[in-house]
């Protein structure tokens, strides 16, 4: 008996297996940052050691993203800091960090603690500014920074602001008899409560949490840099900047203290799509009253000092900020959109 084969079926059969396939495919992610309805992609936001200021950032920001803004899975990363998120994001290992100015402008550049141009990183929006806490008990005889001299001083994770801050300053004044050990900043606070170690350096916004705690149980104080040492620090590095922690920041200490400033800001990778970037700046200023009441250290006016950024914004943060008729540098323009 033989067989026929309908081949006007066959035909038709073949035809829809097609739309198929390509109907399942078209549910996939696009292009980074970029989704179909129904879809969620994962990205990856890098912040700081446990305890740090970004660490507490991104735990806050990441939440009222991934709430507000569809189809986004964004989690936060345990770093060492600014320069490691901008290694990371420049390598394509991850797609949202936090940073200083001071770090984001030599990578960028291609120059001081940078061995390349880190050209994949753009900025988004304007954080808060960090304050050099040089911080001690007072029972260890550190007054100054001089005082420092014969004693152990912990520091941040390689890739922090503070770790290569304290570096910088070490070098930089001469403080040829210091131990500098590097540790994550719970570590570093235990250290001191635990006699381990004299002082502690680090980059943090005003009030620092692990200070918050430290002042409960521990007679803490800060120690400033005079006019001779702030000369020489700023300098040396034209990225830095006069800062004061004002009195009054702490229980423990009623007086100004003169210390170093870094602004810090958010980044991400180039790679990330304008609708996304968009999406994620515009309800970063939607939501702003969600970061107020959960980060100490966020003040409002500071989400609208763009001038602060020192790289090229990410062109779905240009979109945003063009649609609110915001004066944007030529600096800020990033070489995609000129």
């Amino acid at each position: 008996m033989s067989v026929g084969i309908n081949f006007k079926g066959l035909l038709m059969f073949t035809f829809v297996l097609l739309l198929i396939s390509v109907g399942c495919s078209s549910n996939g992610v696009q292009q980074d940052g970029e989704t179909n309805e129904g879809v969620t992609k994962n990205f990856t936001l890098g912040t700081s050691s446990q305890g740090g200021s970004y660490y507490v950032w991104g735990g806050a920001w990441s939440k009222i993203m991934n709430d507000n803004v569809s189809n986004s899975n964004i989690a936060v990363e345990i770093t060492g800091g600014p320069s490691t998120n901008l290694q990371l994001i420049q390598s394509g290992e991850m797609e949202l960090g936090f940073t200083t100015a001071w770090l984001a402008g030599e990578a960028y550049d291609g120059v001081g603690w940078a061995d390349k141009k880190h050209d994949k990183i753009r900025s988004l929006f304007p954080m808060y500014a960090s304050l050099l806490h040089v911080n001690t008990l007072e029972d260890k005889s550190v007054n100054s920074i001089t005082d420092l001299e014969g004693k152990h001083l912990t520091t941040g994770m390689p890739g922090g602001t503070g770790e290569a801050a304290t570096g910088k300053l070490v070098d930089i004044l001469k403080l040829e008899d210091v131990k500098v050990s590097q540790m994550p900043v719970d570590a570093a606070a235990g250290n001191l409560k635990d006699g381990l170690s004299d002082a502690n350096s680090g980059a943090f916004g005003i009030p620092a949490p692990f200070l918050l705690d430290m002042e409960t149980s521990h007679d803490v104080s800060l120690v400033g840099f005079n006019q001779e040492e702030m000369e020489k620090l700023l300098e040396a590095v034209p990225y830095w900047s006069a800062g004061v922690i004002p009195a009054g920041s702490y229980s423990f200490h009623n007086e100004d203290i003169n210390t170093i400033a870094f602004w810090n800001y958010a980044v991400a990778s180039k790679d990330l799509s304008e609708d996304f970037v968009y999406n994620l700046v515009k309800t970063t200023y939607e939501e702003v009253d969600g970061l107020l009441a959960t980060v100490s250290s966020a003040q409002e006016e500071d989400f609208n000092k763009i001038e602060e950024i020192n790289i090229p914004l990410h062109p779905g943060a240009l979109k945003y900020y063009k649609e609110e008729g915001i004066q944007i540098p030529e600096n800020l323009i990033p070489p995609e959109n000129k």
